[in-house]
């Protein structure tokens, strides 16, 4: 009884209205999640061990094209900077070894750099070294893994090598300083595209350049910056008034990431205020149903009727609202991450359809809130509306 009664101002129209409205938002909310998602191996440092705001710069060459601490200190400055790392590179002679499944190997002279740790994103259990310890960590360019592939082994008839094997393949490191010669065993950690050096972690360089040549003097051949916006016109004013050498592809990259981050994060609020507006529709509009019943909500509680038995009333329809609009964000959701996919391929983003599964909880987790704030909404408004006045008691004329 108490149903019908209540439901005599509801129509159905409205009600499927509301939940169209509703779903508008939510859908955008949920959609711009999923690319969220999926484009993460372009905004983080997933896709490599250095972030997407990060530029590495150099002088020109010359006789002396070192970093000095007032460049340095003048580069910390700047507005448009986060924060700021050197290269510093080995004091000694390196002659790096190379023997794969016993079928010969490669010896070479190279080079190690390092880098302040704050800036590669490895594990700090993996990415250490101790003077104790025998065994170094190296990251390298990704291109000299295909360089060695598609250019050294098919010739030399080696083996090919892929990301899983390259830290089983051993290395031996024979540093030659001006007063001392050191062998260490390394491996490859990790490979780069971004970093186009050889990385030994900052505290092994530092004690080998004391170890082996104490007299030389360590400089900073480049620079590494974490910045705000890679496409701020003051960054690039100031490299090119100091001339600043620089990658522009790898500038360009990080500037399209920049701007990719920004237009979802203004479609995510566009979202975000839609569908404050639609709940809050939602809301006015259920208020409006409840002062419609007004009189015969009062009736019913002074009969006897609970105000959670009369509040259930319209929980039940905001519930139902609630679960169409998840539905049809769901549905949009779905839609757009399987019409995204070409567009994903064109960027080289891997995406799976098990990312799915985190939009569904995302959209438990929105269904769950905003119940809980359609409970309380209206159990207050049916209290209020219940409050003793005799005037209400008296039948409409």
């Amino acid at each position: 009884m108490i149903k019908e009664l209540l439901h005599k101002q509801i129509h159905f129209s409205q009600l499927l209205f509301f939940a169209l409205t509703s779903s508008l938002g939510l859908g955008i909310l949920l959609v711009v999640f999923q690319l969220f998602v999926d484009t993460q191996s372009l905004f983080g440092s997933s896709s490599d061990l250095l972030s997407n705001q990060t530029v590495i710069i150099s002088k020109q060459l010359g006789r002396d094209n070192a970093f000095t601490p007032e460049e340095i200190a003048t580069l910390k400055q700047q507005e448009f900077v986060k924060k700021v790392g050197g290269f510093t590179n080995g004091t000694y002679r390196v002659q790096g070894s190379v023997s794969i499944m016993g079928m010969g190997g490669i010896s070479t002279d190279m080079f190690l750099e390092a880098v302040s740790d704050r800036f590669i994103d490895v594990d700090n259990e993996d990415w250490n070294w101790s003077p104790s310890s025998r065994e170094v960590p190296i990251i390298i360019p990704k291109n000299y893994i295909d360089l060695y592939n598609y250019g050294f082994a098919p010739g030399a008839g080696l083996p090919q090598i892929n990301q899983d094997l390259i830290r089983k393949i051993p290395i031996e490191l024979n540093l030659t300083g001006t007063s001392k010669r050191e062998v260490y065993d390394a491996y490859i950690l990790a490979t780069s595209e971004k970093i186009n050096t050889i990385l030994v972690p900052e505290t092994f360089l530092n004690y080998t350049n004391q170890l082996l040549s104490p007299d030389k003097e360590v400089r900073i051949s480049r620079v590494i910056m974490e910045v705000v916006n890679p496409s701020d016109p003051k960054l690039l004013d100031f490299l090119a008034k100091n001339k600043y050498q620089y990658f522009q592809s790898e500038l360009l990259s990080s500037r399209i990431s920049y701007f990719l981050q920004l237009v979802l994060s203004i479609v995510l609020g566009i979202g975000i205020l839609i569908t404050i507006l639609s709940i809050t529709l939602v809301v006015t509009n259920i208020n409006l149903l409840i002062l419609k019943n007004k009189q015969t909500i009062c009736q019913l509680h002074f009969l006897g009727f609970s105000r959670k038995q009369i509040a259930n009333v319209y929980l039940a329809i905001s519930y139902k609202i609630l679960a169409v609009s998840i539905a049809i964000a769901l549905i949009l959701t779905v839609i757009c991450k399987f019409a995204f996919v070409p567009f994903f391929d064109n960027l080289g983003v891997q995406t799976s359809a098990f990312s799915l599964v985190y939009v569904g909880i995302a959209a438990i987790v929105l269904f769950v809130i905003l119940a809980i704030y359609y409970t309380k909404h209206t159990h207050k408004k049916i209290k209020q509306m219940t409050a003793v006045n005799t005037s209400l008691l008296t039948t409409e004329i």
